[in-house]
């Protein structure tokens, strides 16, 4: 398991990375048929600001006077699609995210994505089979904590440190 600190600077944040972690086979987790491979978020275009996607979803959604805490991983599905999961510790989130700004531009207003994409929440969301229709959200227990084990084996670990506080001209 990978993890990063996010330094929040005026400048600019910096982060190391090291090389991605070894495959294992997949299984169905939350998806109707297993993805075809794990993949590396930051070799994509889409991922890129991975980092500030982070930082504008705490802004927007979490609490800005603590580190908060997330775990990144990767897919390829069937159907060609590439989607990363955040796993959001201090919102007991899981974000599907299929990616921001494809040019990777290095303004974090433009990578705003993750904070609009759909959200199960792991307290409320759960279901323990999927004998009944489920909705947008629902999620079988067993099939979340089978990718939250695979996050924590495979993904990347991600920490923002606390925020500034939220002043008139801030938007989130």
């Amino acid at each position: 398991m990978m993890r990063y600190l996010l330094f929040a600077a005026v400048a600019g944040s910096g982060v190391l990375h090291a090389a991605a972690p070894a495959q294992a086979a997949l299984t169905k987790l939350i998806y109707k048929q297993a993805p075809l491979q794990r993949i590396e978020p930051l070799d994509y275009p889409q991922f890129k600001l991975i980092e500030a996607e982070l930082r504008n979803t705490v802004r927007r959604h979490g609490d800005r006077n603590v580190p908060n805490r997330f775990c990144a991983v990767a897919y390829q599905l069937g159907s060609g699609q590439l989607e990363t999961v955040l796993l959001w510790d201090n919102a007991q989130w899981l974000i599907r995210w299929w990616g921001g700004d494809a040019l990777a531009t290095s303004e974090e207003r433009y990578a705003v994505s993750a904070s609009f994409s759909p959200v199960t929440d792991l307290r409320t969301d759960l279901v323990e089979d999927d004998r009944y229709p489920l909705g947008t959200r629902a999620v079988v227990r067993a099939d979340a904590e089978a990718l939250i084990a695979d996050c924590h084996a495979h993904g990347r670990q991600y920490t923002v440190p606390p925020l500034p506080p939220k002043t008139e001209d801030d938007e989130y």
